[in-house]
């Protein structure tokens, strides 16, 4: 994703003629505010928003922005929702919009000769940590990632990113929640795969009911595997580890999961045990959305 998403090209019609005018697509920022993109991940998201609020900042503090009080206020309070959904909570810059910025950079002492550079400086203290913590985040983030090649399978991965997301904002601080997202990941991959194979599933189809349902619909039943074929053995044995993941999931999300009302807390999980559970819940959401891939193309 790139800044060019934030704008919307509208027909302009004036004394003079029609052209094309180009606006902020606020509706977009609204969106995006309220809830993560089917279309990109929350990371992407923030990683654009921080570069165009930056530049347009730096524009009105230099050259001047196109974009109006309340436009400025919309970047930074989409900026600061998306944030947090990655877990970068609690970002503040000291201003909300164009006009309080004046009043920071006056405050700061960035005014008169010269002051362009200072003003520039000050927004370099403020978002160079953020494009830092995001380039990091996203070399390697600590969420499991599904390539675009494997979700080009299905009609609307939506469903599939919202969980990647919740995951990645929530394995370090808070794996329990993250436990029961990993549940809810392969329980969605495998619905999605039957419905893109044309099987049906009903609301009594528990977690390893529908892994399995899932695995013989791409032909990934141990038991579909020839004796004669080549490393047969192995291919049966992998199989088979890997069709009891739906088992695993649903166990450890009974026991730890806060989908469920628990006796006591289960103060024991850490990140390491929710790092068990993502990572084998991606493992098996990758490979059958990768067969599901080669057998649709």
């Amino acid at each position: 994703m790139d800044s060019s998403e934030f704008f919307t090209t509208e027909q302009d019609t004036s004394p003079w003629g029609t052209g094309e005018a180009t606006r902020l697509h606020t509706e977009l920022l609204d969106q995006l505010a309220a809830a993560p993109s089917s279309t990109w991940s929350d990371l992407e998201v923030a990683k654009a928003l921080a570069e165009l609020s930056h530049d347009e900042y730096q524009k009105y503090g230099t050259r001047g922005s196109e974009l109006d009080n309340a436009e400025a206020r919309k970047l930074l309070t989409t900026l600061k929702a998306v944030l947090a959904r990655i877990g970068m909570r609690g970002v503040e810059f000291g201003f909300r919009d164009f006009e309080s910025f004046r009043s920071f950079w006056i405050r700061k002492g960035a005014s008169g000769d010269g002051g362009w550079q200072a003003r520039r400086d000050l927004l370099a203290d403020l978002f160079n940590p953020i494009h830092d913590r995001l380039e990091a985040l996203a070399a390697g983030g600590s969420g499991p990632k599904v390539t675009d090649e494997a979700l080009s399978a299905l009609d609307d991965p939506g469903a599939i990113r919202d969980h990647l997301n919740r995951i990645e904002r929530n394995l370090d601080d808070d794996p329990r929640l993250a436990v029961g997202s990993a549940k809810e990941l392969v329980e969605s991959t495998a619905k999605l795969v039957l419905k893109r194979s044309g099987v049906e599933y009903g609301k009594s189809d528990d977690l390893p009911g529908l892994v399995a349902k899932a695995h013989t619909a791409l032909g990934l039943n141990a038991k579909q595997v020839e004796g004669g074929a080549e490393n047969a053995v192995g291919i049966r044995t992998l199989l088979g580890a890997v069709s009891r993941i739906g088992v695993g999931m649903a166990e450890l999300r009974n026991q730890v999961g806060t989908g469920h009302g628990q006796a006591e807390v289960p103060t024991w999980v850490t990140p390491r045990h929710a790092r068990l559970a993502v990572g084998s819940a991606h493992v098996w959401c990758q490979f059958v959305l990768e067969t599901l891939e080669q057998r649709s193309s």
